[in-house]
């Protein structure tokens, strides 16, 4: 290796460290660059690498560990979409040391920590070693995604990566050794299982810091249709899946982030699948509705190549995913079959937001999915631009863009300043998750029309500005090794109590938010506020979770009143805090039509799986008489068809559908399980 190389790659180190991205400390700057490079080809948005960022005290020398169900990255068990068959697990396991050379330390410490986190017999009260809530949570996760699809597990890939400032091509013999040794104890844990352990060093670092997101690529064609700016085009199977491939990997950046998370999670896939198997099927384009692409520009070269630029594939995900799956896993096209593309020529936003619902309305993807196309999502973007700070209502849109983390505020973190702000609930605002984006009554309360407009981008530039005050304070308050969490623990408190003390109440409107000149809000005034909730109460920063408990916020809030003479905080302390319960409560109510069409909207397409009715019964808080009051209501009224076992029938008793999954076509009994 080239001691340039690491010249440049500190070098990058620094930049980043002045621009604080994501910190101002070099470990941390160099931990977050590393995995952005691991993981590139996923697409994260920073909120999902920092989810697996692990590095801390009783870390087991692991810093980052990142869990992938068919290329989603699983943050969320509970809310996680599962695959109904052939599913792909990915494991990362990162290890970042900003040293010269690898070292053996870390490898002993991870070999330690891999023989009993990866032992899913092991109880995780029954380790030898002591782990941080961080590793055990990563590590839970990961059980429960195992014996979640172990049974239509078809692969499992292990990942680990050790990266640092060293030379790869001088890695010591016990260094190595210890790496082979992480792999055979990895090995031996599970069967049917792919190991890599990869050295990164400056200037593996260097060369995957210099490949580029490609949104500008070619397709070549079977046959087209020029229409005004746009194409209807036919390609092979093979070509289109090189298009939407680099190399071995997806291109998870060209689809469209607000549907991507909806990429292979239904049984549309298991169909494409088997027609891409069946050679003896018709062109594959008669069979499926093919795709959409969102393109700036198109030129068609030679008839027989379509250049395409600023690629966004809007529609036709599943299709997408399984071609890539069956071509990734070895399979051929030998009939040379055809995909349907059609190319949509369109710079304008609207255009593009209007094609993007338009075309998924037709699928089965949640409307929730699709709020980044809502006008107020759009107004607050444009808002936004004016006062130099860019809203990612796309994932990653102004990030491969190439603006400056600290210019980016997400949905999620602007609803998390509107919360505490807004609606006035640090405590809430401190627990705000992204779920809450996919309940319409929950995302309404935050995005509507009634907040003023001018008041987001006040709301970003406070948060900004209080998140750089917070940088510079934590480490002369915990050390070094604190990171988002100090900040998640400070930041809405701090913001509530400082805009209330400069409008002298807590019971302020937002129009007087909106008034302030946010600019004039300096750290001497921040530090003064800081100081005195840092001091008032010891608790909240030696419980780590004391900044969630609703006593101890109002309790520090209520001191605060007093020091600052801030008026209204009886009242605010009385009412109700903000609540994100997006379930609308039918227990007791009457079974009638209108609410058997709330069941009937909540139920999928006949034959129900087992357990469909918990799923309702849970979302509606209704009992299972009110349930199957209104399933026979829907039946009697012809909307619902009668089911028993897995088999449908229609009035006269005639089998309409069976569920093949659990019942014989033959004899309409279940299978034996």
């Amino acid at each position: 290796m080239a001691k340039n190389d690491t010249i440049l790659l500190d070098g990058i180190i620094e930049e980043r460290i002045e621009k604080s991205l994501p910190s101002d400390q070099k470990n941390k700057v160099f931990e977050y660059f590393t995995f952005e490079q691991v993981l590139k080809n996923k697409d994260l948005s920073r909120d999902e690498i920092e989810a697996g960022m692990v590095d801390g005290s009783l870390d087991g020398g692991i810093d980052g560990f990142y869990v992938f169900i068919n290329g989603h990255m699983l943050v969320d068990d509970k809310m996680f979409v599962w695959p109904k068959s052939s599913v792909v697990i990915e494991l990362y396991i990162i290890t970042c040391k900003h040293k010269e050379t690898f070292q053996q330390a870390p490898l002993d410490n991870l070999l330690s920590s891999v023989i009993e986190l990866l032992d899913f017999q092991l109880d995780k009260n029954d380790f030898s070693g002591k782990y941080s809530d961080k590793i055990i949570e990563c590590r839970e996760r990961l059980c429960c995604a195992y014996r979640k699809v172990s049974y239509r597990l078809s692969k499992l890939y292990v990942n680990y990566v050790y990266a640092s400032r060293g030379d790869t091509s001088k890695l010591g013999d016990s260094v190595d050794a210890r790496s082979n040794q992480i792999v055979s104890e990895t090995n031996r844990m599970f069967s049917n299982c792919d190991i890599n352990f990869n050295f990164l060093g400056s200037a593996e670092l260097v060369d995957l810091n210099r490949k580029m997101r490609d949104f500008t690529l070619e397709l070549p064609l079977v046959d087209f249709l020029h229409l005004g700016d746009s194409y209807l085009l036919l390609a092979s199977l093979s070509d289109y899946a090189n298009f939407i491939m680099d190399g071995k990997d997806l291109r998870r950046y060209l689809f469209d982030s607000n549907v991507r998370d909806f990429m292979g999670l239904n049984r549309v896939n298991e169909d494409i699948r088997n027609t891409l198997l069946d050679d003896m099927s018709p062109d594959f384009w008669w069979l499926n509705n093919g795709v959409t692409v969102l393109v700036s520009q198109a030129c068609v070269i030679g008839k027989k190549l379509i250049e395409l630029k600023d690629i966004q594939i809007v529609n036709g995900l599943q299709t997408s995913e399984s071609i890539y799956r069956h071509f990734v896993c070895g399979g051929v096209d030998d009939p040379e079959r055809s995909i349907l593309v059609k190319v949509i020529v369109a710079t304008d936003a609207d255009v593009r937001d209007a094609v993007i619902r338009s075309t998924n309305n037709q699928t089965n993807v949640e409307l929730a999915s699709l709020h980044a196309t809502d006008k107020i999502q759009r107004d607050i973007e444009d808002i936004m631009i004016r006062y130099g700070v860019f809203y990612e209502r796309r994932t990653n849109f102004y990030f491969n863009k190439g603006h400056l983390q600290e210019e980016i505020v997400t949905p999620l973190y602007l609803a998390a300043a509107y919360v505490s702000i807004g609606l006035k609930s640090p405590i809430r605002a401190s627990k705000l998750k992204s779920k809450f984006m996919r309940s319409d009554k929950s995302y309404g309360v935050v995005f509507n029309d009634g907040v003023p407009l001018e008041m987001w981008p006040r709301l970003a530039v406070l948060y900004k500005k209080i998140d750089k005050f917070l940088q510079s304070q934590r480490a002369r308050r915990v050390g070094m090794n604190s990171g988002e969490g100090f900040l998640k623990k400070w930041r809405y408190l701090l913001g509530f109590n400082l805009i209330s003390n400069i409008l002298g109440t807590y019971g302020y409107a937002r129009e007087g938010f909106v008034s302030l000149n946010i600019q004039d809000i300096d750290d001497d005034l921040m530090g003064v506020v800081f100081d005195f909730l840092w001091n008032a109460n010891d608790e909240l920063f030696t419980n780590p979770r004391a900044y969630k408990r609703p006593k101890m916020v109002k309790e520090l809030c209520r001191l605060c009143s007093i020091e600052f003479d801030i008026a209204g905080y009886d009242e605010w302390a009385r009412k109700k805090q903000v609540s994100w319960n997006s379930k609308e409560s039918y227990r007791g109510c009457k079974v009638d039509l209108e609410f058997a069409m709330k069941v009937d909207e909540l139920l999928p397409s006949q034959p129900w799986k087992p357990g469909v009715h918990l799923d309702v019964m849970k979302k509606l808080e209704c009992t299972y008489s009110q349930y199957y009051g209104a399933t026979s209501l829907l039946i009697q009224k012809g909307i619902r068809s009668v089911q028993k076992d897995g088999v449908v029938y229609d009035p006269d008793g005639k089998v309409l559908k069976i569920d093949e999954e659990r019942v014989d076509a033959q004899t309409l009994k279940l299978f034996d399980v």
